[in-house]
């Protein structure tokens, strides 16, 4: 193992945004979490990667409220679920609120282009932000609640507290964790039905529905 977001998505975005810039949010900048026991410091493989391009509207800027000089490289990655052994897609067929939902289904073999995504990294892929195949950011919904909380899912249009994650590892396995709520991604078999294998950035610990493997294009 070696690419519109619908009009009922459209108006939570300025709130998530000013809820992602708040220091004093649950999700803002002043919530940074320590580093997890038991895992070492990881990183997504850059080689080969490259700059990533800046084209105004055509890009959604990326610019980030606190970076704003984003000096990123960036690589094509297809990514497993280990404890699935399936690799993750966006739902482009999905709808409403859970339009572009992440979601561990599609077999080894059978991948297209809902499966590709675009990993960006500005330390040389110790920190990460994914472009989902629609050329919308991951992001993780804290804004939302219930069974719908943090679910991942590409709309981000800036990379901000909600996109931003750090990489970890421990046995060869990889863990993506939200840099500021301390929660990793995670695969809900738990679930049924469209939301089946859900990818969520819920996980409280690095266990089996948290481990990923990373298969460079």
């Amino acid at each position: 193992m070696a690419a519109a977001v619908v009009a009922a998505v459209v108006t939570p975005l300025a709130l998530a945004r000013a809820e992602e810039g708040n220091p004093g949010h649950p999700s803002g900048r002043g919530s940074a979490v320590a580093p997890p026991p038991g895992l070492s410091p990881g990183k997504i493989d850059m080689t080969g990667g490259t700059p990533l391009e800046r084209g105004g509207d055509q890009q959604l800027g990326f610019e980030g409220t606190n970076l704003p000089a984003l000096q990123a490289t960036c690589r094509d990655y297809k990514i497993l679920s280990l404890v699935a052994n399936r690799y993750i897609a966006e739902e482009q067929g999905y709808g409403g609120a859970i339009h572009n939902m992440l979601r561990a289904r599609t077999a080894p073999g059978q991948t297209g282009s809902w499966e590709v995504f675009r990993i960006c990294s500005e330390d040389g892929g110790h920190t990460v932000f994914l472009e989902a195949p629609s050329g919308y950011l991951v992001t993780a919904e804290y804004g939302y609640t219930g069974k719908n909380l943090g679910m991942l899912r590409g709309r981000g249009e800036w990379n901000d507290t909600w996109e931003t994650f750090d990489v970890w590892t421990d046995a060869g396995k990889y863990y993506l964790r939200n840099s500021t709520r301390g929660t990793y991604f995670t695969c809900r078999l738990d679930y049924t039905g469209q939301y089946y294998q859900e990818m969520k950035a819920t996980g409280a610990a690095p266990g089996s529905w948290e481990a990923l493997w990373f298969d460079a294009l």
